[in-house]
């Protein structure tokens, strides 16, 4: 197991650090990690995190008053960019997302790494 693909298991949830029964803190490892890196870069706002304002997704392209004007190629293409945000994807293989009101966006994704595996996951943000 590669100890450098290892990180604390944040609860897709709750969005709160997850802990097991005995109360230890849950790591997570290998492509699982970057599933949940993925997952948290598209559930954050570019600019929002105060240490580096280009990660996130550039939601602001794509919601609120913009979205009378939205081209259908635009969706895409912002999830595109945050999920590559993420240097161990090198391809994606299937993208889908779709506004669902004013205010939430569902996206599902399926993406080969580095290592050749494929990670897939639903986001809703």
């Amino acid at each position: 197991m590669d100890n450098r693909n290892m990180t604390l298991n944040i609860n897709s949830e709750t969005r709160d650090l997850s802990f097991d029964e005995e109360g230890i803190l849950e790591l997570i490892f290998e492509d699982i990690t970057t599933t949940q890196c993925v997952r948290l870069t598209l559930q954050t706002w570019k600019g929002e995190f105060f240490l580096d304002e280009s990660h996130g997704t550039d939601y602001d392209r794509i919601m609120g008053r913009h979205r009378r004007e939205l081209d259908n190629d635009l969706l895409p293409e912002v999830f595109r960019e945050a999920i590559f945000q993420e240097t161990d994807v090198v391809q994606i293989d299937h993208l889908s997302a779709e506004l669902n009101d004013k205010r939430h966006v569902t996206a599902n994704f399926s993406a080969r790494l580095l290592s050749g595996r494929v990670i897939s996951s639903e986001v809703n943000a």
